[in-house]
């Protein structure tokens, strides 16, 4: 049975990735093998170290009690959903190769410092959610140690190739991968899960979770339930969930998926015109559950991603849907295809140019961020993209937020965006939807019991003509002085009727 709570529909989400987004209180104190960077010095640490390897072992110290101190900003924003990164103690600053998850990592904060930014937040009527992490642990736990030290629990606990090496995840040594089949590993991640529920988490998203067995997400999903039956799990997932061997979200277990394919939708269509492959995936989508679009995460970049407008304005990304994957693979960004994957050239030329973009920038981001606060599902911010943040492919993605400087016209375009979405709620949270893209126009519509919301948005250099005049028609949203019958150049047009 598909049953997804709610709680979580019709909402405006925020990403945070917490070591770079605020810090309140002094600078924290050195930890062994661990450096501490100046918050103005934004520029990533992209080389390897001395023995050639790169660790991700620098921080900012970004904290619970930053996010805590910007509620009345996602107010103004008009978020009322929070999702954190990973924030239990790991020696990485991106928090993805945990230990023991129900350890919070120091430089972030503590389970008081948790509860009470749930506390604050349920009392603006906002949801939190937290990313956490199953499908591998960090080399460095206890857990890993033990079971290569010969421990019989803790060795049943990771996967193992026929000549006894651990399987890492993706070949990073430092992230074995974990037998999600085994009933005590099962349990562990239950109590993980458990002690974030009950101090206040309303949403768990579970990394890499597209790839885990049905069992032990069944195991997950009821636990949490009993905790909290309105509790919301998400599952990372890159592809369309029918493409997957165990598709998850079509007998409940899970309640919601990220909604890259859309993202990467419309992302080329803005950039490209490629309405083909819009259509293609708005058809596509519409086979997912109808309880399941209504919640589906629609993020247009990620702490795994280029920022959207490097995606829409920068350099070195694919016009052509079908060459391979998504608009910004990074096998494409680089021409010499015989040869390895130079990844720190690539580092260096994305940081080199991360604010080497169009004049068009601001335009197409506009056009971009409409559409997604238009579609069925969530719209979810990631950090910093209401400021006008750029960055290539992380670790240039993911560079702490400069608070004194921001693109004030794109800050007051997402509050706009936010306030028009929360006063058409009661169409935009279950309200059916059309979608049709032309090579320069998009049409949208959003159709509920209580009305209907008509959008087009024009992604070119000329005037379009529409027509939306319809009697009783009320204007909710303009961009560069469109109207209903003309659209100006990269405007748009939405009404309610």
């Amino acid at each position: 049975m598909i049953y997804v709570p709610d709680i979580i529909k019709g909402r405006t989400g925020y990403l945070v990735m917490v070591d770079r987004f605020c810090r309140v209180g002094e600078s924290p104190k050195p930890m062994e093998g661990r450096k501490i960077k100046e918050w103005s010095d934004s520029i990533p640490d992209w080389q390897p170290d001395a023995d050639g390897v790169y660790r991700n072992k620098y921080f900012y110290g970004g904290n619970l009690k930053g996010v805590e101190s910007k509620i009345d900003y996602f107010d103004k924003l008009g978020v009322d959903f929070v999702c954190l990164s990973p924030i239990s103690r790991s020696n990485n600053y991106h928090h993805y190769d945990v230990h023991d998850q129900r350890i919070i990592d120091p430089y972030i904060g503590d389970w008081n410092d948790f509860s009470l930014l749930a506390k604050k937040l349920h009392m603006k009527k906002k949801l939190l959610g937290v990313d956490l992490v199953f499908n591998h642990r960090s080399s460095e736990s206890e857990f890993f140690k033990k079971a290569m030290a010969g421990d019989p629990k803790y060795k049943k606990w990771f996967e193992w190739d026929e000549n006894g090496n651990p399987i890492c995840w993706s070949g990073y040594k430092d992230m074995p991968q974990c037998n999600k089949l085994e009933p005590s590993y099962q349990e562990f991640c239950c109590e993980e899960i458990r002690i974030y529920i009950e101090n206040g988490a309303d949403f768990i998203r579970l990394d890499l979770g597209e790839n885990f067995p049905k069992e032990f997400l069944m195991k997950i999903k009821s636990a949490a339930r009993k905790i909290n039956p309105k509790v919301v799990i998400a599952v990372e997932m890159w592809e369309f969930a029918f493409k997957k061997e165990n598709p998850i979200i079509y007998d409940g277990q899970a309640d919601t998926v990220m909604n890259y394919p859309l993202a990467d939708a419309i992302l080329r269509w803005v950039r490209y015109g490629n309405y083909l492959h819009f259509n293609a995936c708005t058809e596509s989508l519409a086979k997912y559950p109808l309880q399941v679009r209504d919640a589906t995460l629609n993020y247009l970049s990620t702490h795994d991603t280029p920022r959207e407008r490097n995606m829409l304005a920068g350099g070195k990304m694919v016009e052509d849907p079908y060459a391979k994957g998504f608009i910004w693979d990074m096998e494409y960004w680089w021409d010499e295809k015989d040869k390895p994957f130079p990844t720190y050239e690539f580092r260096k030329w994305g940081i080199e140019h991360s604010n080497v973009l169009s004049p068009l920038v601001d335009d197409l981001q506009k056009l971009a961020s409409l559409i997604q606060y238009l579609s069925k599902g969530i719209p979810v911010i990631y950090y910093g993209s209401e400021r006008g943040m750029s960055g290539n492919k992380d670790p240039d993605s993911r560079r702490p937020v400069q608070w004194e400087t921001t693109n004030a016209d794109m800050f007051n375009y997402y509050c706009g965006l936010g306030k028009m979405r929360k006063e058409n709620r009661d169409i935009l949270t279950k309200g059916e939807e059309y979608k049709n893209a032309t090579p320069n126009v998009l049409e949208i519509v959003r159709r509920s019991e209580k009305g209907i919301i008509l959008g087009f948005i024009n992604r070119s250099s000329d005037y379009q003509p529409i027509e939306a005049y319809f009697p009783n028609a009320k204007e909710i949203f303009n961009l560069k002085g469109s109207n209903q019958s003309m659209l100006a150049p990269y405007g748009a047009y939405v009404c309610r009727f």
